[in-house]
């Protein structure tokens, strides 16, 4: 399990514990169908065995951003501990916050240019960032969507076919002071205080990679739903496009509008909506169905949560039973997230919140403990750490214990980024139970941008991604191509959710995808950065990956249909 981390107090309890059908039956299925995949398992592991180390590209390119000034940051991408590739050009190392001579505080970062020579030229940049708030950007590049794929239960690292950097040049990003390799002392106290930490640090950044007038697109997931739009903002406001020119942002199951709207009102539908992954006891499912009844939520759901929005959502939620200073009368309205994963776990002693389909036992992590891969003294010296730090997952990062003072990014940072831009993604998993689906929408429900509220009509179109050589139609078949691209991390292709787009901004939800979604699915995020880059026009979009070596993949034919994640109703007349 990933370690715990606390969204600006979402979550009580939960956040502090580690985180088409057959008509045959499935016995007769299974006799029948056995020696199949048993042929095609050993197949592909046989091809897996075969596979010689290459670069993602089967090329390495010359390095374009070497010289006297990035010299002490280059690292040596044939000599990085245990993996047993050249994993390309790249940079990593600490840069001030300031340009003060004395500044002592530093971000960290490790800077991949892309290793797809046909977009050298493309003058922009991803930064990448985790949430927490406090957890190390790192944990992305190793377990999600970076150039070394080392997620939880492999044996070893193995090169990710669908790295960011394959399709843009991305810095995989460190902050605030604080967390990770850092350096200095914490004391941010809200959003604009780590906005001004990054502002200096990118002038740096640019200046010593040579960046300016490049554009910049922030990537992000969970506690990233206050970063990405925060720091998205003062990269607007700066005006100066020589240095931060802003022209997109992506976000992952963000908290961005606030626990009011996206942890009680909201737990119980998730535990209803995903019964046979959380299966509660009756009697225990009817408590908490009264319960959420008894606290106002359904009839809140049923007036608000609708398409188009009502209005604006007023704060005490209506319906809900509360003292005058907006505590809940029953105390089990605030808790109810937490009760229903206490019931969760009493099935399922893994249950995970980031991921509910995940079972026991729990798979190794080499991102965890005092041995994981960035406490390697070797590793650390390989990317410029100097001197040697005990590296943790995540750290508290505001002085004092003190929560971030900051408005959710909802009310005004990320309206003000999609009128700017009208280049925003919000991207969900429905396999996050910490940030739901419902709970994200809700939040849009209550969002005013481009003129008006919320989306007006509920999101249903298909969200497509391609087939880059995977087919498991053919994979029985002697003449099948084993080593397809990918062959060693497949992902999924075709419909695997549903998308939705007004006034610049953009929705999807992933089927499969739990609360980091590059991780669990790593080639819809691929299509999705494609979109935030404008290489294709729309999710929905059938055509291949722009990526060359797959950018000639025949797609399948015929109608899409609706996307495959149905977007709930509440209304009586549903």
């Amino acid at each position: 399990m990933k370690s715990q981390f606390i969204l600006s107090g979402l979550i009580g309890l939960a956040s502090l514990v580690s985180a088409g059908r057959s008509s045959q039956s499935g016995d007769t299925f299974l006799r029948r169908h056995m020696p199949e995949f048993q042929a095609a398992h050993h197949m592909r592991r046989r091809a897996v065995a075969a596979a010689e180390p290459k670069n993602q590209t089967g090329e390495v390119l010359l390095p374009r951003f070497r010289d006297n000034g990035t010299e002490k940051f280059f690292v040596d991408g044939k000599k990085l501990p245990l993996i047993n590739w050249d994993v390309g050009e790249s940079y990593a190392g600490n840069l001030p916050i300031t340009d003060k001579k004395n500044e002592t505080s530093e971000l960290f970062f490790w800077f991949f240019p892309t290793a797809t020579k046909e977009f050298v030229e493309k003058k922009e940049i991803v930064i990448w960032l985790n949430g927490g708030p406090g957890c190390s950007s790192l944990l992305g590049f190793l377990e999600e969507n970076g150039p070394i794929s080392w997620g939880e239960g492999m044996e070893k690292p193995k090169r990710n076919p669908f790295s960011f950097h394959l399709l843009s040049n991305v810095v995989w990003l460190e902050q605030p002071v604080g967390v990770g390799f850092t350096k200095g002392n914490e004391t941010i106290y809200n959003e604009d205080d780590i906005a001004k930490q990054f502002i200096g640090f990118w002038k740096n950044f640019s200046k010593t990679f040579g960046l300016e007038g490049w554009k910049v697109y922030i990537a992000g997931e969970s506690y990233a739903g206050m970063y990405g739009p925060y720091l998205a903002k003062h990269m607007l406001d700066q005006k100066d496009k020589k240095y931060y020119d802003l022209s997109g942002l992506l976000v992952y199951d963000g908290i961005s509008w606030g626990d009011e709207l996206q942890s009680s009102p909201v737990a119980f539908p998730y535990l209803d909506q995903h019964y046979n992954l959380m299966p509660v006891d009756q009697p225990a499912f009817a408590k908490l169905r009264d319960l959420d009844k008894s606290c106002g939520f359904a009839d809140f759901r049923r007036e608000y949560f609708v398409y188009p929005p009502k209005g604006p959502i007023p704060s005490p939620l209506p319906h809900a039973k509360v003292h005058p200073n907006g505590s809940y009368v029953d105390r089990g309205c605030a808790e109810i997230f937490d009760l229903i994963y206490i019931e969760a776990l009493k099935k399922n002693p893994c249950f995970n919140i980031y991921n509910i389909v995940d079972r026991c036992p729990e798979r190794n992590d080499p991102l965890s403990g005092k041995d994981s891969w960035f406490n390697r003294r070797d590793v650390q010296s390989a990317i410029h750490v100097k001197p040697h730090v005990k590296w943790a997952q995540c750290k508290q990062v505001f002085p004092d214990g003190v929560e971030d003072q900051s408005e959710p990014a909802g009310v005004h940072a990320l309206p003000q980024v999609i009128e700017q831009t009208k280049n925003v993604i919000i991207a969900e998993g429905t396999s996050d139970y910490l940030l739901s689906l419902n709970g994200i929408l809700l939040g849009i429900q209550n969002m005013t941008w481009g003129g008006n509220l919320g989306f007006q009509q509920a999101p249903s179109d298909p969200f497509y991604v391609p087939a880059y050589g995977y087919d498991p139609e053919k994979m029985y078949d002697d003449d099948y191509d084993s080593n397809f691209y990918g062959h060693e991390l497949p992902a999924g292709f075709g419909v695997m959710g549903t998308s939705h787009h007004e006034r610049g901004l953009w929705f999807v939800v992933s089927q499969l995808a739990g609360h980091e979604g590059p991780e669990y699915t790593p080639s819809a995020s691929f299509r999705i950065l494609e979109k935030l880059l404008g290489r294709i026009d729309s999710l929905s979009q059938v055509s291949a990956f722009t990526l060359p070596q797959i950018s000639n993949i025949t797609q399948p034919k015929g109608e899409l249909g609706n996307g495959t994640v149905k977007i709930p109703c509440w209304t009586r007349d549903c």
